[in-house]
C-alpha cells in the first residue's frame, strides 16, 4: 500500500511538473564583491560561483526560483603605509598593502521571476548564505615582498558563519535552453560587528 502511494504521488509530482514546465538547470559565472564597512580600506575583488536551479512555474509570466551555490567572494584590502600609518616613526617602505579575502560561501537564493518582455525577466528576492572557509592571500607588501602570495586562513569558530540578504536583476533567454543573468546582493546582518555584503554577480545558466 505504501508503495503504491509512493508511486501515484510520484507520477502526480510528474504530472504537475510537466504541466506547469518547470525547468532543472545548471549555471556558473563570475561575481565582483566586497564588504561594507564605515571605513574605505575595501575594495571589490573578482570570484565566481557555480550551482544548479529549479525553476517553478506559476504562470505564463512569473515563476519561482530556489538555487543553490558555491560561491568564492570576499573583498580586496589596500592600506597605504606611510609616515602617519606608523606614528612618525619613519617606515621602511612607503606604498599600499594589498590582500584579497577569500570567502568559500554556499548560497541559496530565493528569486521571484516576471517576463518583462519576450525572454527578459527581472528577478526579485532574499538569500542566505553559509560560510564554508576564509583565507587571506597577501598580493603587494612593499616592505617585504618576499611575503607576497603568502596565506593566512581564519578560525571559522570566532566568525558570524551566517548571512542573510536580498538580491534582485534581470535574466535574459538567449535560447530556450541558454540564459544569462546578471543579479546584485545585498547583505542585511552586520557580520562580526563591522561590514556587510555586497555582490556583483554575471554568468550563463542552462536548462537540463
Amino acid at each position: 500500500m505504501k508503495k503504491a502511494n509512493l508511486l501515484i504521488a510520484l507520477v502526480i509530482c510528474f504530472t504537475a511538473s510537466a504541466q506547469f514546465d518547470n525547468s532543472f538547470g545548471i549555471k556558473a559565472g563570475t561575481n565582483y564583491s566586497k564588504y561594507i564597512a564605515d571605513y574605505d580600506t575595501y575594495k571589490r575583488k573578482i570570484g565566481y560561483y557555480v550551482g544548479g536551479f529549479f525553476n517553478i512555474r506559476i504562470s505564463d509570466k512569473t515563476s519561482i526560483r530556489p538555487e543553490l551555490l558555491l560561491a568564492n567572494q570576499g573583498t580586496k584590502t589596500s592600506i597605504e603605509i606611510n609616515n602617519d600609518f606608523n606614528i612618525g616613526e619613519p617606515v621602511i617602505a612607503e606604498g599600499e598593502i594589498v590582500s584579497n579575502i577569500n570567502q568559500l560561501v554556499i548560497l541559496l537564493p530565493v528569486n521571484f521571476r516576471i517576463e518583462l518582455i519576450d525572454r527578459l525577466h527581472l528577478e526579485l528576492g532574499m538569500q542566505a548564505g553559509y560560510l564554508v572557509k576564509i583565507q587571506e592571500v597577501l598580493k603587494k607588501v612593499p616592505y617585504d615582498p618576499s611575503l607576497e602570495g603568502e596565506k593566512n586562513k581564519f578560525p571559522l569558530s570566532e566568525l558570524d558563519r551566517f548571512d542573510f540578504g536580498l538580491n534582485g536583476g534581470l535574466g535574459f533567454e538567449i535560447t530556450d535552453r541558454l540564459e544569462l543573468n546578471a543579479r546584485y546582493g545585498l547583505g542585511l546582518i552586520e557580520l562580526n560587528n563591522f561590514y556587510k555584503t555586497s555582490v556583483i554577480s554575471l554568468g550563463l545558466g542552462f536548462k537540463i
